[in-house]
């Protein structure tokens, strides 16, 4: 059970950490180089959903198994990657049940309308989720220097 244990955490937290990586520095960014404005945001809009059903699975999968391995023996390194790993899904579940698709909202809105004043509310909002974004990239990347270099579980 131990090592099954140890191989969720380690698969989960290395796949969470390079999709957040890849859709953050690659995906996203390539779509806005190689589609028109409008065409790249209905690509993102439609590949959001999946990134997030992703996010979910694999973080919960992250926290809870990590929880498990060390709840026995939780020292100081094991509570900065626990809380790490817990700051992740709260952002993760955040920004993709709150931020994105309010934004979306207002982005449809606007194109509804043409108020720019919807617009502008989007674009603050998406400024958020992808500061959301880099934070849990950044944290992820944390973790897994946490989890290579101090944790022997």
């Amino acid at each position: 059970m131990f090592l099954l244990l140890k191989s969720f955490y380690l698969y989960a937290v290395s796949l969470w950490v390079g999709s957040l990586f890849f859709f953050t520095v690659i995906g996203a960014p390539m779509a806005f180089r190689v589609f028109e404005k409008e065409e790249a945001g209905r690509y993102t809009g439609a590949v959001f959903p999946k990134y997030f059903g992703l996010s979910y699975v694999l973080g919960l999968m992250s926290l809870v198994s990590f929880y498990l391995l060390t709840k026995e023996n939780m020292g100081f390194i094991s509570s900065i990657n626990l809380l790490l790993l817990l700051i992740m899904n709260v952002a993760t579940f955040a920004n993709g049940f709150l931020i994105v698709p309010r934004a979306g909202l207002l982005k449809a809105e606007f194109y509804r309308s043409g108020d720019r004043s919807y617009y502008d509310r989007f674009l603050r909002l998406h400024s958020v989720s992808m500061v959301l974004n880099g934070l849990t990239l950044i944290f992820g990347l944390m973790v897994l220097g946490i989890t290579s270099l101090y944790l022997t579980f």
